[in-house]
């Protein structure tokens, strides 16, 4: 005899998140629903879909984990679709030129504080920011790629997380980071 107090489970009346998340790893519907806005916000932003859908589902893992990293993909500063820029790169402490790469990790940025976009907004409406002041043309005038690549250098011999990193494992420090991009960014043109 069934229990008068345990409705059918295809009762209407059900609660279809009874017994998903916080009570077992499925996902609720609110998870749902916002894992398909990042999928279509990522997608829309420049990313494959099937990066779009595995940075989404690694998003629901960080929300339920009260993970701070961040997602450039998320920010409101980020311009571009590939290549892509920062708008608010000295504050997150980059280089204005972002890989796809450090688009695409899980990541702290200083930067990020009330400019995460709401889930499910249409990147062309959202409220416009200041534009970054263009930056000028690259000229010989500058420091030239070798200084760079001196400078880059000296920096790489005393940093072992940057060692690590030119090996392979792990991401470059702040610094080396900076360095390394503005090596990388400089015009080909000006590279003797």
């Amino acid at each position: 005899m069934a229990n008068p107090e345990t409705p059918a489970a295809n009762a209407p009346t059900t609660d279809p998140d009874r017994w998903a998340w916080p009570h077992s790893s499925a996902m609720n519907g609110q998870e749902i629903n916002t894992l398909m806005a990042r999928q279509a916000l990522f997608c829309q932003r420049g990313a494959a879909p099937q990066d779009a859908e595995r940075l989404a589902d690694s998003l629901v893992n960080r929300d339920r984990d009260s993970d701070d990293r961040r997602l450039c993909l998320e920010c409101r500063h980020l311009h571009g679709a590939g290549p892509y820029r920062c708008g608010n790169a000295r504050a997150a402490g980059v280089h204005a030129d972002l890989a796809r790469d450090l688009v695409l990790i899980l990541q702290r940025c200083h930067g990020y504080d009330d400019a995460r976009l709401p889930v499910g907004v249409v990147v062309d409406a959202a409220p416009p920011t200041a534009a970054p002041a263009p930056e000028p043309p690259r000229t010989p005038s500058g420091p030239s790629w070798r200084e760079l690549d001196r400078a880059y250098l000296a920096h790489h011999q005393q940093c072992s997380v940057c060692q690590c990193a030119g090996r392979g494992y792990g991401q470059r420090c702040a610094t080396g980071f900076e360095l390394w991009t503005a090596y990388g960014n400089m015009n080909s043109d000006l590279k003797e």
